[in-house]
């Protein structure tokens, strides 16, 4: 009677031990899984930084902007820098550099840069020298469905706030109001005009409306800001 006795205590010790194994890899294959998506999800939104260089005896340009590994947001980025690339070879060659030997220069950076569940979105500052006593610099906000990969509208940003065009440049001008010494603000660049609030950044809390440089105020003020609270 032994001999059976000590074979099922064996065959019930195997059990117990294929148990334990079956459980611990059900309790965390899991997470493990997610912990692997969750890398390689943020692998794949990692930023790149693509640069354009050139130099001439009229011009240099060193631009620099975002990719972030979405095709349809990466292609709309990219034909933004070079159509605005174009524009300035244009001006260059219509209007050549005096004296001899001064050159022209185009450059861009971006910094805020978000990526939500719904949307990504970049500022690039491009700064053009053209002659003068400085160059000058204007912020684009450029804002993208994640999804569909389609850039958002002044509606879609107004709609984030759920508040018209109207409210909202009221509010702007009350506080840009503040930010001014009397007569320093030039109160037409933030009436209700649909191109007075083209430019703006949205991240995951806020709708920032950007006033270029002279839109609102003397070069000497910089370029200006105004956030909302997003609603939805």
């Amino acid at each position: 009677m032994r001999r059976p006795l000590v074979i099922f205590v064996a065959l019930a010790g195997l059990a117990l031990v294929y148990g334990v194994a079956w459980y611990t890899q059900s309790a965390f294959t899991p997470a493990q899984t997610n912990n692997e998506n969750e890398m390689q999800e943020e692998e794949q939104m990692s930023i790149v930084t693509a640069v354009v260089s050139e130099e001439t005896a009229e011009y240099t340009i060193d631009a620099r902007y975002p990719k972030f590994n979405n095709l349809a947001i990466d292609s709309a980025i990219g034909k933004f820098i070079n159509d605005a690339i174009t524009q300035f070879k244009a001006d260059a060659f219509e209007d050549p550099p005096f004296p001899s030997g001064t050159r022209y220069e185009f450059t861009s950076i971006f910094n805020g840069v978000y990526i939500g569940e719904d949307i990504m979105s970049a500022r690039l500052i491009v700064s053009i020298y053209m002659g003068g006593a400085h160059p000058v610099s204007f912020v684009y906000g450029l804002n993208f469905d994640r999804a569909t990969g389609r850039e958002l509208t002044q509606e879609d940003a107004l709609r984030m706030l759920d508040m018209s065009l109207e409210q909202v440049s009221a509010e702007a001008i009350s506080e840009l109001n503040a930010q001014f010494d009397e007569g320093v603000f030039f109160v037409e660049g933030a009436v209700a005009k649909p191109e007075n609030y083209s430019t703006f950044a949205i991240d995951e809390g806020t709708v920032t409306f950007i006033f270029q440089p002279y839109q609102v105020a003397p070069y000497a003020a910089g370029v200006r800001e105004v956030s909302f609270p997003r609603v939805r």
